[in-house]
């Protein structure tokens, strides 16, 4: 049977029933059958169709799929028992102009981009769309994207900003080139502004300041969990937290078993906050909230650690993600700088080495949970 007559068929069936099948196939496909007919296009984008695809990837590859950004390019790959080979991703023609990614979710990239610029690209659907600029009154000394994330409560997806100010008065330099400030200016006190970006209103608001200074986390993408993005504390003593839709920020303690000098990093496992030490010991939140359901997963066996050495010199840099096999019984965890620091940790075996992941770039700034989706980006798009 070619393909034109079963795609007949397939719009002769029960709507509901296509709806299902078609919340079952790979987005390159829906992209083919969205071009076929008018009908079938308008299945495929119903908000229906979209969330139930999102659901089905989520369900079958959200444990063990990464996305890495790198010098190269965007590529991904499943964490499994067998080999794991690299693909790559569709990125924009206009590569040079996405400088770090910012965050992952639901199929979705936040990049940080030239000229202070944000945008959010599916490269499963090979959409783009460029946010607005952020309009600023006073001069500034640092424009940074902390986080990106999805709440369900307004179903909307959200992007975090801060701004670093300098007295405009302390100096004359020209502040927008951090390069040219004179000396001086780096003895004033830095003001602080939050801006909360909205698909849904397509929109910057300002909000309120946490009430501890951005110079107090970890400068790295927040972690998206429970309506919430999350950063580990310069201290290592607490999770700092943004609630998503309440704009409310709080504090979630570590478990007391570990010390600030372990060095922890956080990351996300199946869905829940994990901790990783410098002597790879993994924490998982089990119950979100609740300070006693700190549950430790893995405990690296000393020899095992002592292999590992050399690899774990560069925990200053930081652990980019976490993946996990489908049956959970390893973990992948997957450190800054280049393709051959990736370390699995067997539950079962209690064992921990190196692992390479072929089709990888020599280099890559950024490893993020992902999934693909067919989650459109409103409004103008750049393709």
């Amino acid at each position: 049977m070619d393909m034109m007559n079963l795609l007949d068929r397939m719009e002769d069936l029960p709507l509901e029933l296509l709806k299902e099948i078609l919340s079952w196939l790979p987005v390159k496909h829906l992209l083919v059958f969205k071009c076929v007919s008018n009908s079938l296009y308008n299945v495929i984008n119903s908000p229906y169709v979209v969330q139930l695809h999102l659901s089905r990837s989520l369900q079958a590859h959200s444990e063990g799929t990464l996305i890495v950004f790198g010098n190269t390019g965007i590529h991904t790959f499943e964490f499994n028992d067998s080999p794991c080979n690299a693909t790559e991703l569709y990125c924009p023609g206009n590569f040079d102009y996405l400088r770090k990614l910012a965050g992952s979710c639901n199929g979705l990239l936040c990049f940080s981009c030239q000229a202070n610029e944000v945008a959010l690209l599916n490269p499963a659907t090979r959409a783009c769309k460029q946010l607005p600029k952020v309009t600023l009154t006073n001069m500034f000394m640092e424009l940074c994207t902390v986080g990106f994330g999805y709440e369900c409560i307004s179903d909307d997806y959200k992007v975090l900003r801060y701004v670093r100010f300098r007295e405009p008065d302390t100096f004359t330099a020209d502040l927008t080139d951090f390069r040219n400030m004179p000396d001086s200016g780096l003895a004033a006190s830095p003001k602080w502004e939050t801006l909360l970006y909205s698909l849904r209103t397509n929109a910057w608001e300002s909000i309120q300041n946490p009430p501890w200074t951005w110079e107090s986390v970890i400068s790295s993408p927040g972690i998206v969990a429970n309506n919430s993005l999350h950063w580990m504390s310069c201290d290592f003593k607490e999770v700092k937290c943004f609630h998503l839709f309440t704009q409310s920020y709080y504090e979630i303690p570590l478990p007391g078993k570990i010390s600030p000098g372990y060095k922890p990093t956080l990351c996300l496992l199946r869905g829940q906050l994990c901790v990783v030490t410098f002597y790879l010991d993994i924490w998982v939140l089990k119950e979100y909230g609740v300070q006693d359901s700190w549950t430790r997963l893995f405990r690296c066996p000393s020899e095992h650690w002592n292999s590992l050495y050399n690899t774990l010199c560069i925990w200053k840099l930081g652990l980019m993600s976490a993946a996990c096999s489908k049956d959970g019984s390893k973990i992948l965890l997957a450190l800054m700088e280049n393709k051959k620091n990736f370390i699995c940790c067997d539950l079962k075996s209690n064992e921990a080495r190196m692992i390479q992941i072929p089709g990888l770039p020599p280099q890559f700034s950024a490893i993020h949970p992902w999934v693909e989706s067919l989650v459109p980006l409103s409004g103008v798009v750049m393709n």
